[in-house]
């Protein structure tokens, strides 16, 4: 059976139209409706109900379009990955990663990577945690990196762990101690980013495994808004250490927690469908650099 026949099928599928469908592959309607013709034909089955101009899938329909799709995903895929072997694939790389993550961690790496692939180019996608995961998963981004939250359904290596420690202005009955006990923030209000932002719920999860749910004062996604709004005496702000060096304090404290809190930070890519040889070096780049400390 052809693999065109399929790909017409998907198509006709996707845009309920025929005349639409036809547009998207860049053929004539007659000629995508034989090709339909032909396809019910060697499967014995009708594969759309006409409604005028709007078709829908019938019960077989249903049934082929998920098959038809992976089919002619893979296909696509095996065609990619010759054209990148012979030299003629895209060198573009769609990269995802937390603002901060890119700025604080990556840049130097990305740089390196890009002077060592001079023919390589990156978009760089920034993103929360959540949705750089359902990118990955989407076929948006080729590869992000991001704090994992319970178990992923993308392919995941594991990058560093980073400590997360309390910011407090330099006044706070917490600035002199050597690390501050969980349970003691019971009655402190909280400065955390949204939950799409891991940190958050690894936080709010200590918290409560602490036995208290935290006050929240403000979701501050930015970090030296978060940290502006600290130095106002409006709460204190669990942060990633890298986002508390402390050249970026200015009246602020950085104070561990007793209990050691960290993040993860873990490089993911797709588990069902390859990705191309430019993802896959600067995903090497990225691991090799990381575990090297930069």
């Amino acid at each position: 059976m052809e693999l065109d026949l399929f790909r017409s099928f998907v198509a006709v599928a996707e845009a309920r139209s025929f005349s639409r469908a036809a547009r998207a592959l860049h053929t004539t309607q007659p000629t995508l409706s034989r090709q339909i013709a032909r396809l019910e034909q060697e499967l014995g089955e009708r594969l759309f109900e006409r409604y005028g101009r709007h078709v829908e899938c019938t019960v077989a329909g249903q049934i082929l379009l998920p098959l038809a799709q992976a089919i002619v995903a893979r296909a696509d895929d095996a065609i990619s990955l010759i054209r990148e072997h012979a030299g003629a694939g895209s060198s573009m790389v769609r990269f995802g990663a937390v603002g901060n993550v890119f700025a604080l961690l990556l840049t130097p790496l990305l740089v390196s990577f890009l002077t060592a692939f001079p023919g390589a180019k990156v978009d760089l996608i920034d993103k929360d945690d959540a949705q750089l995961e359902e990118a990955v998963l989407s076929g948006e981004l080729d590869c992000a990196v991001m704090t994992p939250w319970g178990s992923t359904r993308a392919a995941t290596h594991y990058l560093l762990t980073e400590e997360i420690v309390l910011v407090v202005p330099r006044g706070h009955r917490f600035a002199t101690r050597r690390s501050v006990p969980i349970r003691l923030l019971a009655q402190e209000s909280i400065l955390l980013p949204r939950p799409t932002l891991h940190v958050s719920n690894i936080v709010t999860d200590a918290f409560r495994r602490a036995g208290f749910e935290p006050r929240l004062a403000y979701r501050a996604n930015y970090p030296e808004l978060t940290k502006a709004l600290v130095r106002t005496g409006l709460g204190v702000a669990p942060m990633p250490r890298m986002l508390a060096a402390p050249e970026t304090l200015d009246g602020l404290v950085a104070v561990p927690f007793e209990e050691r809190l960290t993040r993860d930070l873990v490089l993911i890519s797709p588990r069902d469908r390859p990705v191309s040889a430019a993802a896959r070096a600067l995903m090497a780049h990225l691991r090799a650099g990381l575990a090297r400390g930069g």
